[in-house]
């Protein structure tokens, strides 16, 4: 199916979904865990407790402290003991407020507009962004743990898009399978008026998330973004295109501007190297989509 053959130009999204009272309210969990990481004196203690109301994101928080790509040898017991020995406090706020947000929605697990590509992209981009961050200049340097979050967060349109729009959401997914030498943001224009980073962003804004976090969702795809919190959507945009060369995520392109890696303080060989460092743990990285998606 081309784009063009579709019945109905669909230009009032749009409207809809300025309109729409249906938006996915933030999660109680989530409002918890931004209302802690606002406190000056919030300790591993209250992370913990809010994460254990949860079972299922404690238990995904478990399995991620587990992991092969953090390298822990010991056994991980608790919660306490995967915050305190492997993840530390401000990264495991930010894993189960991504794990947390993403459970405000209903879609299915599988396709270019499922649970598990979203999640596969998202882990990986966030682990990848936050390695490049630890190779930034300390004057470049962004918040690791806010850039981690961003990597999770900048695709969140696609999951709007899925879960208030199944229709149409159908129908996308059969012209992305369709059109696969095509761009991604070109075809969710043609059929739907607007993009998922616009999309996102009204997200993003209705839950009133940080600015850094609106800033990544909204221009993650565009280059020229030079303005403030730059440093975050530009990292999310050099984490699509270096994954994108091993087919995971939506990047139209695999080239990495050497004006962006300037402003990151990064060179395109260190880039690669730690797209290389993420790929070598794709096995692992891939078993944590599979249980965020679950």
């Amino acid at each position: 199916m081309e784009p063009h053959d579709t019945p109905i130009l669909l230009t009032s999204l749009r409207q809809r979904i300025e309109s729409t009272t249906d938006l996915p309210a933030m999660p109680e969990v989530a409002q918890a865990l931004l209302r802690l990481n606002a406190d000056p004196n919030g300790n591993i203690n209250d992370v913990v407790e809010i994460i254990e109301t949860d079972p299922s994101i404690a238990a995904q928080i478990l399995r991620y402290a587990r992991s092969a790509f953090f390298g822990f040898r010991g056994e991980i017991n608790s919660i306490h003991q995967a915050v305190t020995s492997v993840l530390g406090y401000g990264l495991t706020i930010d894993i189960a407020l991504g794990l947390s947000l993403g459970k405000a929605f209903s879609i299915p697990s599988y396709g270019p507009m499922g649970l598990y590509p979203f999640w596969q992209h998202s882990i990986y981009s966030a682990a990848l962004i936050e390695r490049m961050i630890q190779i930034m200049p300390r004057q470049h340097r962004p918040l690791p743990g806010l850039g981690f979050l961003c990597g999770l967060l900048h695709n969140f349109g696609t999951l709007l898009i899925a879960h208030l729009f199944k229709k149409e959401a159908s129908m996308l997914q059969q012209i992305i399978l369709a059109n696969k030498d095509k761009s991604r943001l070109e075809l969710e224009r043609q059929v739907l008026g607007t993009d998922h980073m616009e999309i996102g962003m009204w997200l993003m804004r209705t839950w009133n998330l940080q600015m850094e976090i609106q800033v990544a969702v909204a221009e993650h795809h565009h280059e020229q973004y030079n303005d403030k919190h730059a440093a975050y959507s530009r990292l999310s945009l050099i984490a699509d295109r270096l994954l994108q060369r091993h087919n995971i995520g939506d990047a139209e392109s695999t080239k990495l501007p050497e004006a962006i890696l300037s402003s990151l303080g990064i060179t395109t060989q260190q880039a690669e190297e730690q797209l290389e460092n993420i790929i070598n743990s794709a096995q692992d990285l891939n078993q944590l989509a599979q249980q965020f998606a679950a």
